[in-house]
């Protein structure tokens, strides 16, 4: 039967190839891997180029690891940060209407087929994929499984022989607030990748830890940071100290320890903690624990 489609013939917005084109991806950090994550997602879009999952918490790097594959292999990149008020007019499309009449505004999925088209090549990624309503994550099926198209505007979007699009989602587990399981349809048509919480010895290798104290704040931290993610397990705190944390907190640590306006080490190392630490705990009752904690391996007072 004949799909039908309201806005059949209407005239589609252009695209901006520019902005995809992979010399133009910006450079904002190269992700150091944890294992074998990036070389088993680059393996992927290199072969088959099957939908690929990478779930994991916050912080782990997800995002920036499909950046650093797409920079380094040249890939064009579609990136699109899903929530729960991702509709079909996002994914697929809509009509818009300006001064010169109606137009039709392309959604991810059929602008992502266009750029493969144009280049050979396009991965387009759809970050926190699960944060959105069930019924929106069925519009993914179609492009994801072996019709590998979509229908948007009344014509049929797919690949030009030789061209190649990958799928890459990423997703937080679903213990956290405010996300969906995705669908066992959708989950279906998916490989991936499950990153666990790195370990300290990982923790250790992939943070700059210039002019950070070893004893006094490297070990303590790294300790931290493994009693956050047992207590997340627990169910005493809701979050868990990610390595952009730790990060953040080196980074923070040596901004406060230039110049001469805080030479006091302690004093350094006590705003580091409540300033990149305990903001992250908005549950008194979970930042009372995380002080204690901090009390007893740090050996401060917050």
């Amino acid at each position: 039967m004949k799909e039908k489609n309201t806005f059949s013939g209407t005239p589609t917005s252009p695209i901006d190839f520019d902005q995809y084109d992979p010399k133009n991806l910006v450079d904002w950090g190269t992700y150091k891997e944890i294992g074998d994550e990036m070389k088993l997602l680059e393996a992927n879009i290199y072969g088959d180029g099957m939908p690929y999952l990478i779930e994991g918490d916050k912080g782990l790097g997800k995002t920036l690891m499909v950046h650093t594959v797409c920079r380094k292999n040249g890939f064009p990149l579609l990136e699109y940060s899903c929530s729960n008020g991702t509709n079909k007019g996002d994914l697929i499309g809509r009509l818009q209407i300006n001064d010169h009449g109606s137009f039709f505004e392309l959604g991810i999925l059929p602008t992502g087929y266009e750029i493969a088209n144009h280049f050979g090549m396009c991965v387009v990624y759809l970050d926190e994929i699960n944060s959105m309503d069930h019924e929106v994550m069925k519009l993914l099926n179609r492009p994801t499984d072996k019709r590998r198209s979509v229908y948007a505007n009344g014509k049929v979007y797919k690949l030009n022989k030789g061209c190649k699009l990958v799928f890459v989602a990423t997703m937080n587990p679903i213990t956290y607030a405010g996300v969906n399981s995705l669908t066992e349809d959708l989950r279906s048509r998916f490989i991936g990748d499950i990153i666990t919480y790195p370990t300290s010895k990982q923790l250790e290798e992939i943070i700059d830890w210039t002019i950070i104290p070893e004893e006094e704040v490297k070990r303590p931290l790294l300790q931290l940071a493994q009693e956050s993610n047992a207590l997340r397990i627990k169910g005493d705190v809701d979050y868990v100290l990610s390595p952009r944390d730790i990060d953040q907190l080196c980074s923070y640590y040596r901004s406060l320890s230039k110049g001469t306006m805080m030479s006091d080490a302690t004093k350094i190392l006590k705003y580091a903690l409540k300033q990149v630490v305990l903001v992250k705990y908005a549950e008194i009752e979970e930042r009372e624990l995380m002080k204690s904690r901090i009390t007893e391996i740090f050996g401060v007072e917050l």
